[in-house]
């Protein structure tokens, strides 16, 4: 490489400074620049309005209730709520998931320290790739984060635990947006996706051990991928080559790793889903038997959401181009049908033993 390699293009006239800033397996800098821009356009998140925080407050609080109520779940203390805009979606998210990235970074840096001569003298390029790996990592973790910041509507939307003060949150943009494509009346869909949220929260908030084995499936999950190092090798030859114009054909909805999927991942994947299953079709399940008495017209924003849902959305495939993680709604349904069978015959107590212990977790 030579040594200005990315010359002076405005989208990355900084890239010397934000490679020296790296820190850490991934750039976070250049992540939340990438994702801030993709997902806000360049706007500004708008105030959100005293009467909107009201509503989704108000669904929580009547949601809570009745879930505790019909799951026998205990509730500590109160669900706190907000609703937010799509640039703090990115910033507290690029925190939250940091330690994933960070896993995935480091997992990145494993396999390009193996490439090439092991003497920095024979390979020119591999004493470049402490330097670059975090590059190339902040434009993939911004990349995916700017993409599901424009579609995320709520906490729970992926499977990923996040570090933060465990709050529910609503992406307002988002949520209008989702609700004027279908003709939802607003506060209607606003108490319907506090339903549906709270029921996931009261169960991680229940499930002392949920949190950490469910970053414990993720963590396996990248560790059993294994990266296409030839492909990954062209796309160093044409960042050398090209420079940051590489960098910027790789921030469209195709980009991810050069991933080689194999035995162990595909493995992984299946433990991942299979919990993602019984989470998603609990929650389904308890928030259809209260829905009724927070959203009384609920049937179309069901069915508006089914079809929403029914195909894999430009975030749900950079997920697994990024993080390997595949979701598959089927396991959702076949989720819930497994809950609603196990509560018809022996009633919410046997089926809220599955979540004493993750052994107790259905397989496939």
């Amino acid at each position: 490489m030579t040594q200005d390699p990315f010359g002076d293009i405005p989208l990355f006239r900084e890239i010397q400074r934000l490679l020296a800033a790296g820190g850490g397996p991934v750039n976070l800098e250049i992540a939340r620049q990438i994702a801030l821009a993709a997902a806000t356009q360049g706007s500004q998140d708008a105030n959100i309005p005293a009467a909107v925080t009201r509503s989704f407050a108000s669904g929580v609080h009547d949601a809570e209730a009745l879930l505790a109520g019909y799951t026998r779940r205990p509730v500590e203390e109160p669900t706190r709520s907000r609703a937010v805009g799509r640039a703090w979606w990115v910033t507290e998210t690029l925190k939250a998931w940091k330690w994933l990235l960070d896993h995935l970074g480091r997992r990145l840096t494993e396999t390009l320290g193996a490439m090439g001569p092991e003497s920095e003298a024979d390979n020119p390029m591999g004493a470049a790739l402490g330097q670059v790996a975090p590059l190339m990592m902040g434009v993939q973790a911004g990349t995916l984060l700017g993409q599901l910041g424009s579609e995320a509507l709520g906490r729970y939307d992926w499977p990923i635990p996040r570090d933060d003060d465990a709050q529910l949150f609503f992406v307002l943009p988002n949520i209008e947006s989702l609700g004027e494509d279908y003709g939802f009346d607003s506060d209607s869909f606003h108490r319907w996706l506090a339903v549906r949220d709270t029921a996931r929260h009261l169960l991680v908030a229940s499930v002392p051990w949920l949190g950490s084995y469910l970053r414990s499936l993720l963590r396996e999950v990248i560790d059993a991928m294994e990266i296409d190092t030839e492909g990954f090798e062209r796309r160093l030859v044409e960042l050398q080559s090209k420079g940051p114009e590489a960098l910027q054909e790789g921030l469209g909805l195709e980009a991810g790793l050069p991933i080689a999927h194999t035995a162990r991942h595909g493995k992984a994947l299946e433990r991942l889903r299979a919990f993602q299953g019984a989470f998603e079709g609990y929650a389904a399940h308890a928030s259809s038997a209260v829905m009724g008495e927070v959203v009384p017209d609920s049937q179309r924003i069901d069915e508006g959401i089914a079809r929403h849902t029914q195909s894999p959305s430009p975030a749900d495939n950079l997920l697994s181009g990024v993080l390997g993680i595949s979701m598959d709604r089927g396991w959702e349904t076949s989720g819930r049908t497994f809950c609603a069978a196990v509560v018809k015959l022996e009633g919410v107590a046997a089926l809220n033993r599955v979540w004493d212990a993750p052994d107790n977790l259905p397989v496939t």
